[in-house]
């Protein structure tokens, strides 16, 4: 059970990366295309790093939870 858990912690994060990559793309995209400035892309790529270290605290601190759970 253990394995799977960390199975899908590991699904979940590599989820989050292509989520993050795509979001990354369009900013630059949006940026090609002139419709928004550098400024705001980069504080926009701020906020997403953000927002994916905070989302992957919260995988790790599930997982944990759920292993102690399983050990006991």
């Amino acid at each position: 059970i253990l394995k799977m858990a960390k199975v899908k912690l590991e699904e979940a994060r590599v989820s989050l990366r292509g989520s993050r990559d795509d979001v990354w793309s369009e900013l630059q995209a949006k940026e090609k295309a002139g419709e928004i400035g550098e400024d705001v892309k980069f504080t926009a790529k701020e906020e997403m790093e953000k927002l994916v270290k905070n989302a992957n605290t919260r995988f790790d601190e599930l997982y944990s939870s759920k292993e102690k759970e399983i050990m006991n």
